[in-house]
């Protein structure tokens, strides 16, 4: 079966900086990832119990994979104990370079970049507990958190993959339509978590919630403007992003190694499993989990 976006949604993600595509990933796609993620918090449940942090009483084990980690962080005395456990880096399993590598991914890439695609060394796992300041994301773009004197000129995919469905209410994404074409902005704005834009320095280009089902995708430019809004429910709202680029462009994080996930030209280079991503690790000696 073939992934590949219309010529429709093409010019539309080149003209608007974004595009949502309904129904691209199938179940097969993500939910090994999902599976991983919840046999991890089985592991970290436990061993918060084990170190006298959460009573065995209250660790939720038939709760759905949309509410569990909020319930239990909730319970746990040292609720980040759990929850940072599920940010960031660190996932490097078999599930996820499954999902990175699968053909609706690497399709839809192929349809806005070529045949010759690079896996991004940067990719998110995001567990949106409600109501935690840590995780609203400000206003930026994408370029600003690599190195964008040296990867400037790449077009960067990226894919925002939501892994339960993301709503206004529960912290989706907003972007502002066309705002890749004013280019990189400075990113004067902190938080103890984010850099990004004072809402004062934003260009005047519309603004669009992006509310996404299990199965679609948000692409995004790297320039073009995005934030993740406060999450006022009472679940979880899970996402990952990954992204990727021509084989041989600069990613603007050169000490990082990511993997070449398809290529016509070289197919004997491309990465066959998640050992072969983390062998790249190890020859680059850089740490896999946190970077």
């Amino acid at each position: 079966m073939k992934y590949g976006l219309s010529v429709q949604q093409v010019a539309q993600f080149h003209d608007d900086g974004f595009l949502i595509v309904r129904d691209q990933l199938p179940k097969e796609a993500y939910q090994p990832f999902i599976d991983e993620i919840m046999a991890k918090i089985d592991e970290v449940v436990g061993a918060a119990v084990d170190e006298g942090l959460l009573n065995p009483g209250d660790t939720f084990p038939d709760a759905p994979f949309e509410t569990r980690l909020a319930l239990v962080s909730n319970a746990c005395s040292e609720p980040e104990r759990i929850w940072k456990n599920f940010q960031g880096k660190r996932y490097k399993t078999p599930g996820m370079f499954a999902l990175r590598t699968h053909p609706a991914i690497l399709d839809a890439t192929e349809s806005l970049i070529g045949p010759e695609i690079f896996a991004h060394p940067q990719s998110n796992l995001r567990a949106k507990l409600p109501d935690l300041e840590a995780t609203v994301v400000p206003w930026h773009q994408d370029l600003a958190y690599l190195i964008p004197e040296d990867a400037g000129e790449t077009l960067f995919v990226n894919f925002w993959i939501p892994l339960v469905k993301a709503t206004a209410e529960n912290g989706c994404l907003q972007v502002l339509r066309g705002s890749h074409q004013v280019g990189l902005l400075p990113h004067n704005y902190r938080t103890p978590h984010f850099k990004g834009i004072f809402e004062s320095d934003l260009p005047d280009f519309e603004v669009v919630t992006c509310e996404v089902n299990v199965g679609d995708v948000l692409l995004t430019m790297e320039r073009v403007l995005h934030r993740s809004t406060p999450h006022t429910t009472k679940s979880v709202r899970w996402s990952l992003d990954v992204r990727y680029s021509r084989i041989g462009l600069p990613t603007g994080r050169e000490n990082v190694p990511g993997f070449i996930a398809r290529s016509q030209v070289n197919p004997e280079s491309v990465a066959r499993s998640h050992r072969d991503w983390l062998r790249n690790y190890e020859m680059a000696g850089v740490d896999p989990v946190g970077n």
